[in-house]
């Protein structure tokens, strides 16, 4: 069966909903030799690049750009029968519901926030708040919601030993791209605490002030080891006491290996995502990243030196294993128009 990933990449944006994608797809190609799959994307140069490494992408031509006619070229073009989305673009209700008439396509959509949803035959989420106030008059598909519905890389599912640090070990990251360079912020109220540390700052590949950073952290009275696109993330991330982190698909990441973590928001969206990690004892939500100091970070940092906080074991197991069963649907019942 022929599927099609609809989503994005870039620096404005992060990595976030390529990584789940990717990861999706990587089970779904390794696990059952059913599935076909492919990617179509915009305007993403570093998304683009990244699923290049591994799958055929469709790319857009965004001059004198028709969404529902490029998707539905896109779904022709590869005979595609089911459709996942992960992105917020835009695409409208109207223009899905066209495309789905006229291609006869099944649609998936992930953590979706916009009005399409509501024309998507399986839609999957993490048990966030704002779920509720969302309006679901007129969605006539299977709604999935829970921790075994997040979808994370198959490295962040292992169980890895407990650090012994005897240093305080303080992971910091803030995404694959960082575009407000909310990584150096943190290094800055870093160098106001006086306590002993180590501070294992990963960057994604996307990171576009390295080589400020770099000479930022010659001035630093504290250890630190900086990491660029590291292999064995997950394994590295295990290795800290805990972590300051942009709230995004880090935060779920982190849960899974339990590690404790200070939240810092983008969006009010996010901050309202990351009250479900609070209300699970994951971690701690700083707010807006516009609205913070550096004096509040330091003292929050100081706080969780002082304190052995211990996440309990989060319910996320097995979760592309469930979405996977689910998009295991026979030729004949895609047919049948049955999901």
């Amino acid at each position: 069966m022929n599927i099609l990933f609809r989503c994005d990449g870039f620096v404005e944006i992060g990595m976030g909903h390529v990584v789940r994608c990717l990861a999706l797809a990587d089970h779904l190609e390794k696990n059952d030799d059913y599935f076909n799959i492919q990617f179509a994307m915009r305007q993403s140069v570093l998304g683009i690049s990244k699923v290049k490494e591994k799958y055929q992408v469709l790319e857009s031509n965004e001059k004198d750009f028709n969404y529902k006619e490029w998707l539905t070229d896109c779904i022709e073009k590869t005979k595609t029968k089911v459709l996942i989305m992960d992105m917020r673009d835009g695409l409208t209700r109207k223009e899905l519901k066209a495309i789905k008439k006229k291609t006869g396509i099944k649609v998936v959509t992930i953590d979706d926030p916009e009005d399409k949803r509501l024309e998507a035959d399986l839609a999957f989420y993490p048990p966030v708040p704002q779920l509720e106030k969302l309006n679901w008059n007129g969605f006539g598909g299977e709604l999935y919601v829970g921790w075994e519905y997040v979808i994370l890389r198959k490295e962040f599912l292992k169980k890895y030993p407990k650090p012994k640090n005897t240093t305080p070990n303080i992971l910091v990251s803030m995404g694959g791209t960082d575009e407000k360079n909310m990584t150096e912020f943190v290094i800055n109220s870093m160098k106001q605490i006086n306590e002993k540390f180590k501070a294992t700052i990963i960057v994604g590949s996307g990171y576009p002030y390295i080589l400020q950073l770099k000479k930022r952290l010659e001035k630093v009275h504290f250890e630190f080891e900086l990491l660029q696109n590291p292999k064995d993330i997950a394994k590295i991330m295990s290795q800290s006491d805990f972590s300051i982190i942009s709230f995004g698909q880090t935060a779920y990441e982190l849960a899974a290996l339990n590690v404790s973590a200070l939240y810092i928001c983008l969006t009010d969206d996010h901050f309202e995502s990351s009250k479900l990690f609070m209300k699970n004892g994951a971690g701690t939500s700083l707010g807006i990243f516009s609205l913070m100091k550096q004096e509040g970070l330091a003292e929050a940092i100081k706080f969780h030196l002082s304190e052995n906080q211990v996440v309990k074991d989060m319910p996320i197991s097995a979760n592309i294993l469930n979405i996977s069963n689910l998009l295991k649907v026979s030729k004949e019942s895609i047919d049948d128009k049955k999901v």
